[in-house]
């Protein structure tokens, strides 16, 4: 007969092989007979073995679909051949009946315990050879469907598990990417998990200390540059600072050409410590810069705590993440004053006033300055923890002179302030903040002071 005959476009179905096992021929004959007639001609494929050693080999080569096995046998008995074939992984899941004439429980007992799904007992009779090889070829036919099941839906859980990976794979890749443009420490302060639950209107109200840092001299370096080369050194710069900010709890949360907008949710130290920090980073840039031919930079950096409202804004088709408050702007006006005063760092008293280890900073009184729109002056100090080893001991050394003469310049006690600027300006000719106060009592001495003088500068919008 034809294993593999092509039917209509289709491979018909291949019938069962059962393996039959007896070394007495006749018994085989009846077996064969009863399988191979009547309505049951040709449904069957039937393979032969009369001994122990020709059952295992053919069943390790054909893999049968059932197995009816002689017990008593000379050389291997049914036994023997069963316990094999349950040993061997490849033919373990074939199902075996054992032929015999013993009835007795305990042959049965000792046959189902090694593995066999039935017994028949000789004389055969050929409705109940028919019925039990029918009801475990359909046995086994459905565990082996069961099997394929199990097989495909385990082979399609893998293909969905690897699919569910690579997706949480994109999806952390697309939050990386989308917490370069909308910080985690934003969203985390929206209470939002992904970017995909903002929406606009969402806003809360947090105090925070607000950090500005600009590059000194900008334009006049950005002049002397290529486009590419603006864009080069900027980037270079940010990689140095960025990572700064966040080492000291703070977040970024924009930038605005060589200037950087920060937040920092926790104490104004953790501020504070960033600027210095940021300051030591630009020292070890300058070396580097050095080295390559190119002039040194210097930053300014300002700081004010105060509520802030973070929240996001925009239209349904452009959104984006903002600060809005009164400190942002006082903040960006305290970096300005970096300039004037030649200071490093600046903040404002209440800044100051709510660090928690004050005494470990360096810092002095430098003005009180009128902001645009406000009627309140505020308080300015500079920290130059930041600055050059020699220029630290210079101003810790002239500190109370500077502020004395300060308080004399308030005063209008311009002649009296003068002399303090100047003993400062004696041991620190490079202090900018001293030269300025000396030459604004010297304009007051000369000038006269206007009757609405109060000594507070105005601090006005750039």
């Amino acid at each position: 007969m034809n294993e593999d005959p092509i039917m209509a476009g289709s491979i018909k179905e291949q019938p069962e092989q059962i393996l039959l096992v007896d070394d007495n021929q006749t018994n085989l004959q009846v077996l064969y007979e009863t399988l191979d007639s009547g309505p049951n001609k040709g449904k069957y494929r039937l393979l032969v073995a009369k001994n122990g050693e020709g059952a295992l080999t053919i069943a390790n080569k054909a893999k049968p679909s059932l197995i009816l096995l002689d017990i008593m046998m000379p050389g291997i008995d049914g036994y023997e051949v069963c316990q094999r074939l349950k040993k061997d992984p490849e033919t373990q899941e074939i199902p075996i009946i054992f032929l015999s004439a013993l009835d007795d429980t305990e042959n049965k007992v000792k046959g189902l315990s090694l593995g066999a799904v039935d017994y028949i007992s000789k004389p055969f009779q050929s409705e109940e050879v028919l019925a039990r090889v029918n009801t475990h070829l359909t046995i086994n036919s459905l565990k082996r469907t069961l099997a394929g099941k199990n097989k495909e839906l385990k082979e399609f859980n893998n293909v969905l598990e690897q699919r569910v990976k690579e997706r949480t794979a994109e999806l952390v890749e697309l939050n990386t990417a989308y917490e370069c443009f909308v910080p985690r420490e934003f969203l985390s302060l929206l209470d939002k998990e992904s970017i995909l639950e903002v929406k606009r209107g969402d806003q809360i109200m947090k105090e925070m200390t607000v950090m500005f840092a600009d590059v000194r001299g900008w334009t006049t370096l950005s002049e002397n540059m290529t486009p590419q080369e603006n864009f080069q050194f900027i980037n270079a710069y940010l990689k140095r600072v960025s990572p700064v900010i966040k080492e000291h709890n703070g977040f970024i949360d924009q930038y605005y050409g060589d200037g950087v907008m920060a937040l920092f949710t926790g104490s104004p130290d953790d501020a504070v410590q960033a600027a210095i920090a940021m300051h030591e980073a630009v020292g070890e840039y300058n070396k580097e810069r050095e080295k390559e031919g190119f002039q040194p930079i210097s930053i300014g950096v300002g700081l004010h705590i105060g509520d802030l409202m973070l929240g996001i804004i925009g239209s349904e088709e452009r959104l984006q993440g903002a600060v809005v408050a009164d400190a942002v702007n006082l903040t960006a006006r305290l970096e300005g004053l970096t300039r004037i005063y030649g200071s490093t760092i600046t903040l404002s008293e209440t800044t100051l006033s709510k660090l928690e280890n004050q005494e470990k900073y360096k810092y002095r009184f430098v003005d009180r300055v009128m902001v645009k729109g406000k009627k309140k002056s505020v308080s300015v100090y500079e920290v130059f923890n930041g600055d050059p080893g020699p220029v630290v001991e210079f101003k810790e050394q002239t500190k109370s002179s500077f502020e004395e003469g300060l308080r004399l310049y308030y005063e209008k006690s311009f002649s009296e302030a003068s002399v303090q600027f100047n003993q400062v300006l004696q041991k620190n000719p490079g202090d900018k903040a001293a030269r300025i106060y000396l030459e604004r009592s010297a304009h007051y001495m000369v000038k006269g002071v206007p009757e609405d003088w109060t000594g507070v500068e105005g601090l006005t919008q750039k």
